[in-house]
């Protein structure tokens, strides 16, 4: 009986530890802040609570992760517009693949205020409105994806974006879009306002690396164990 039991301890400390290595520890604490990529302006997002942040000012700013992902991942929570403090239309989104505040991909959102602006390769102004996901290398932007829809105050919209190979895909407000992008295959992610108040929550991330077992290679080697374990039991 005792064996058993070391055997099931045993599997049990192996999923723990395999699930800890496939999950990235997030704690907002230890992320930066950083200029908003399009505006400008680094004021307001602060960590709330180990894998949240906030932004109680009607301000620009970015909020960047103190880890790197190389290659392909998974990041996703929640983004909310608030209104408590201040109701305003403006801008609230993600950023992946993010160097610095002239090279990164931001997925932005705002509710028919301020549009997301930057230079073109053309010289030209850039504008991009509703739900809109932009590149932007060495300071000049390109819009890879618009549509005219809008947030809605204090709805928790659940957001996610990847990358896999050389495809990056995003999902928020109900739209699903992929690319074929290689431009930042390494970067951190992160959060950025542009004068809206917000709240991003639950946040999660992993890298989708050739090291950490499929969910069916896990679960097969954990009816292995469990087997064993049975064994030696009945022994």
């Amino acid at each position: 009986m005792l064996k058993s039991f070391k055997s099931l301890s045993f599997l049990s400390l192996f999923l723990t530890f395999t699930n800890a290595q496939a999950n990235i520890i997030i704690d907002t604490s230890l992320w930066t802040l950083a200029e908003s990529p399009a505006r400008g302006g680094s004021q307001g997002i602060t960590s709330a609570n180990g894998n949240q942040a906030i932004q109680n000012n009607n301000a620009n700013g970015a909020l960047i992760s103190d880890f790197i992902f190389d290659g392909d991942f998974v990041f996703s929570g929640f983004m909310t517009p608030t209104s408590d403090l201040f109701d305003d239309d403006d801008i609230l989104g993600v950023v992946f693949g993010w160097q610095d505040e002239r090279n990164h991909y931001r997925l932005g959102w705002e509710q028919g205020g301020l549009n997301d602006r930057g230079d073109r390769a053309d010289g030209r102004f850039s504008v991009s409105s509703g739900l809109f996901l932009v590149k932007e290398v060495d300071g000049v932007s390109s819009t890879l994806f618009e549509q005219e829809l809008f947030w809605q105050d204090d709805i928790n919209y659940r957001f996610s974006v990847a990358r896999s190979g050389e495809e990056i895909s995003f999902s928020l407000g109900g739209v699903e879009q992929s690319f074929t992008d290689n431009s930042f295959t390494t970067g951190h992610v992160g959060f950025y306002t542009e004068s809206q108040t917000a709240r991003f929550s639950s946040l999660a991330g992993r890298p989708n690396s050739a090291e950490i077992p499929e969910p069916d290679t896990l679960a097969l080697l954990g009816l292995v164990l469990l087997g064993v374990a049975v064994r030696k039991s009945r022994r």
